[in-house]
């Protein structure tokens, strides 16, 4: 392997990944070895905010003592990346437009897998870390030596992301070596793309079944065997079935490298040719006398039906509220039913708290304007009112997001037994707060408008980058939770109106300011 060839695989595609965060980072005055280290830095800062998140929650448990708490985060976290991987893996190699570009350069099949690979894995790494504090502190409660404890966590977290994404690689590159694959690329993707989040929705689904174990002792939950062998390397690190088991993991990455050399490169480049996006005829139907709004409309649905957007946008902001509604739903943890009309409010504010989860950066409404690349120029070039070429594009995107965001409010009263009108409620403040959001992120995007993009996480981390995004989800979650609880605490502490009176007029004065701002500083300047 020729070392320099690919540590300049890496520096491109680091820069590939996230050409936003580049720019910021070259207009700053990075350049060179400055500029990767500050990419890579994002990633790092990443993952220490999701790691002193998760951290929090797992220093309580004694993970020597518990070994199917052990096993469930590491699979958790195993189904998370798994997830991911897929649709990150098909993204790198198959939906980017890079490969043609190396074709003239002396670089070999496997170092552009490899630096590719090792792409996908710093995407992901910081969403997995909490799986190697979990190996530290399983060997250090075990009386484990603290610097071996520190090493075998390194090890064996390195041997299980490269068993998922070996996994995931077979999958991705076995289906689309198919002749299905080939004859129906757009139905295949989609496929893929919603397995992988159906297995993650179904695993921690089944997982989070089984909390009737936990108790308020702490009682410990069913082992998962699969990854018993982590437990035995970390906390029995001497003893036969560690070493067994650390063989066992070694065997099984070796095979899996060995497969991927005879089965995946040796035809790789013909492969990620033959299934680059845009490659083939497209057959489109022409349908007579519709007038603008019918044409624009189907030109948007046009947009988003492409299944890696489709895909990308459930996963980011629509997967989380509805694991969560649903597993506590399984559980049967949570029954609203005795809820009075004093919590009115309370409900409203919990409306507007799931759309801030479902409407942001990675939403259609935050990327329906950049999704026209190039025919955004030559639409503008045309006798055509940009106004109502927007607003169609608007009340387009905002519609879909409003009936996603209704299903998930829906569900939630249904699943939560919650009584009718503090349903309604819910959902007046889910629509409200929907539209209102959505108006922000539509502006967003006309903003930080994006034509020449390539790779759809290109439009979400525009902005802030992925540290943004991370601060953003977390900050809106924890500032939710808090404002909800100040609101509970107010209403059992004082009557209806006192606390409820002063928060309606607050939220009115709020919205109206909110939608005349974009109304004056946006949608006036096209008039």
């Amino acid at each position: 392997m020729n070392k320099t060839q690919l540590a300049e695989l890496l520096k491109v595609n680091l820069r590939y990944v996230n050409p936003q965060a580049t720019n910021k980072a070259r207009k700053s005055g990075k350049h060179g070895a400055k500029l990767t280290r500050s990419i890579v830095n994002q990633y790092i800062l990443s993952g220490v905010i999701f790691l002193a998140i998760y951290g929090l929650t797992m220093f309580a448990i004694d993970f020597s003592q518990m070994p199917g708490f052990f096993t469930y985060y590491v699979a958790l976290f195993g189904i998370i990346a798994f997830s991911q991987g897929i649709s990150v893996i098909y993204n790198v190699f198959f939906e980017s437009r890079d490969l043609a570009g190396y074709l003239p350069l002396p670089f070999r099949q496997v170092d552009i897998f490899i630096a590719k690979i090792i792409i996908v894995a710093i995407t992901i790494i910081p969403f997995t870390l909490p799986v190697l504090i979990v190996f530290i502190m399983a060997g250090m409660r075990s009386g484990v030596f603290v610097v071996l404890a520190v090493l075998l966590a390194l090890v064996l977290f390195i041997l299980y992301l490269s068993l998922v994404f070996s996994f995931c690689s077979f999958i991705v590159f076995g289906l689309t070596r198919t002749k299905f694959f080939k004859k129906h690329k757009q139905l295949v993707t989609t496929l893929l793309l919603v397995v992988s989040v159906g297995v993650a929705v179904v695993g921690i689904l089944l997982m989070n079944s089984q909390t009737d174990s936990m108790g308020m002792g702490m009682v410990d939950r069913g082992t998962i065997s699969a990854f018993l062998p982590f437990f035995y390397v970390m906390t029995q690190p001497f003893s036969l079935a560690a070493t067994l088991s650390l063989g066992g993991l070694l065997g099984l990455n070796l095979l899996s490298f060995y497969l991927i050399k005879v089965t995946l490169l040796p035809k790789m480049y013909e492969q990620l040719l033959d299934a680059t996006p845009g490659v083939g005829a497209t057959k489109r139907t022409h349908k007579p006398n519709q007038n603008l709004r019918q044409l624009l409309f189907s030109y948007n649905s046009q947009l988003i039906r492409d299944p890696n957007l489709i895909m990308q946008v459930f996963s980011n902001s629509i997967l989380m509220p509805m694991i969560f509604i649903i597993a506590f739903a399984v559980t049967g943890q949570i029954n609203l039913n005795f809820l009075g009309m004093e919590y009115l409010g309370v409900c409203f504010t919990v409306g507007i708290a799931l759309a801030t989860l479902s409407v942001n950066p990675m939403s259609f409404v935050a990327n329906i304007i950049s999704l026209d690349k190039e025919n955004f120029l030559f639409i503008r070039s045309l006798p055509l009112s940009m106004t109502n070429y927007l607003k169609e594009k608007f009340h387009f995107a905002g519609s879909l997001q409003l009936i996603i965001n209704a299903v998930i409010v829906v569900a939630m009263g249904i699943f939560f037994h919650l009584p009718f009108i503090l349903l309604v409620s819910a959902l007046l403040g889910n629509i409200v707060a929907t539209y209102l959001l959505s108006l922000r992120y539509f502006v967003r995007d006309y903003r930080l408008l994006l034509l020449d993009w390539t790779n759809i996480s290109q439009l979400f981390t525009r902005g802030a980058g992925n540290t943004g995004l991370v601060f953003l989800m977390m900050g809106s979650m924890l500032l939710n939770a808090l404002l909800i609880a100040l609101y509970v605490v107010g209403v059992m502490m004082y009557p209806f109106w006192w606390i409820n009176g002063p928060v309606f007029i607050l939220l009115v004065i709020g919205c109206v300011s909110w939608y005349l701002y974009y109304q004056r500083n946006f949608w006036q300047r096209f008039d």
